[in-house]
């Protein structure tokens, strides 16, 4: 997520003692304002597991075409319980939905890809991916419910994008931090080697190398020295000629955004009308809580997914931050948001032609 509000690590049992609650709380950005707060964001992950119990038992009553429906999304849910999900939506729709290993993480875990086909593939496709930042839970949510959604219009004879694309869905990158922010610091943004993975990527400027190993934002040793962004990167160098387009989403904050996001200077081509508009488009898509505009404007990050991905490929991507106004929200949330991005990916798909054609862009009325 481009650095709005940096939250300082989350209160552990085992390694704080209740006097450092303050501390905890103080951010970059922003502070936990009460202590109710900082006690709510302490309680999610137990909050979560009750609400676990509560909805069980949704794996052998899931139904094409109601998929989106299932007690899953009434819940946050645990990498775990994510993948026998979507491991579940595979096994029942075989001729659609197939996974493959893109990447490892530095705990040795496998990052997957789920690609849907719509019944027959196509020459190109698209890739959305969430949870670089492991505390955004509700942009992974977000993400799969678009995928259930898609699967569900495809049952009941509904018109979907993966008519025009095949769609690759990567619910969690960053597995390591997400369990870590399940099992001990609810705040984690990081992957296990403290790294930030949306600050990994390979970029024309370089970090300052003041930037402490402490920071929310420490960008690593040097480009892709993690194996999630790494494994990823050379995973989508063999799909250069088949992926049309990314987004990559986050949360919080209702932006739809484009490059340029390490510098406040726009591209300086036709892509920036084409950017704009798209922006526009998914923005509207998404509906009145989001606003489209470019990267940097929000906030100039170096070494992001976003950029290296139109610098590389010279092809349509955007950042997605769902809309919100924290980390920790509540998960009657859920269906909302992810109805939100599903509209977004949807009009993504619709939108990204003009990036596809050598016609210039037709510039907006301002």
């Amino acid at each position: 997520m481009k650095t709005i509000a940096i939250l300082a690590l989350a209160l552990t049992a085992v390694t704080f003692a209740a006097g450092d609650t303050a501390a905890m709380a103080q951010g970059l950005d922003r502070k936990l304002s009460t202590d109710a707060q900082v006690q709510a964001t302490n309680d999610d992950a137990d909050v979560n597991r009750e609400c676990h119990t509560a909805n069980d038992g949704y794996i052998d009553t899931l139904k094409a075409g109601e998929y989106k429906d299932s007690k899953f999304f009434k819940c946050f849910r645990t990498s775990d319980q994510i993948f026998e999900y979507v491991n579940k939506l595979v096994k029942q729709n075989p001729k659609l939905l197939t996974k493959e290993k893109i990447s490892t993480t530095v705990q040795g875990k496998t990052i997957y890809a789920y690609k849907l086909t719509g019944g027959a593939s196509k020459p190109k496709s698209l890739y959305f991916q969430s949870l670089l930042h492991a505390r955004e839970w509700v942009a992974g949510s977000s993400n799969l419910y678009a995928l259930a959604s898609i699967l569900d219009g495809i049952a009941n004879k509904e018109q979907t994008a993966a008519e025009l694309f095949n769609l690759y869905f990567v619910p969690i990158v960053n597995i390591d931090g997400y369990d870590i922010s399940w099992n001990s610091n609810r705040l984690q943004r990081k992957n296990a080697n403290e790294v930030d993975l949306n600050r990994n990527w390979p970029a024309r400027f370089k970090h300052s190398e003041s930037i402490s190993p402490k920071n929310e934002t420490y960008p690593g040793m040097g480009p892709l020295s993690e194996p999630e962004t790494k494994g990823i990167m050379d995973w989508l160098k063999k799909k250069n000629s088949e992926i049309s387009g990314w987004v990559d989403v986050h949360s919080y904050a209702g932006k739809i955004l484009y490059p340029n996001g390490d510098t406040k200077e726009l591209i300086g081509n036709d892509d920036d009308e084409k950017f704009k508009v798209l922006g526009r488009k998914v923005a509207a898509a998404a509906g009145r809580n989001y606003k489209g505009q470019t990267a940097g404007s929000f906030g100039v990050a170096i070494g992001a997914f976003d950029d290296y991905i139109y610098r590389t490929y010279k092809k349509p991507v955007l950042t997605i931050e769902v809309a919100g106004s924290e980390f920790v929200v509540p998960a009657s949330t859920i269906p909302t948001r992810g109805k939100e991005i599903f509209k977004a990916l949807t009009q993504f798909a619709h939108g990204i032609s003009p990036f596809c054609t050598s016609e210039p862009a037709v510039r907006e009325s301002s």
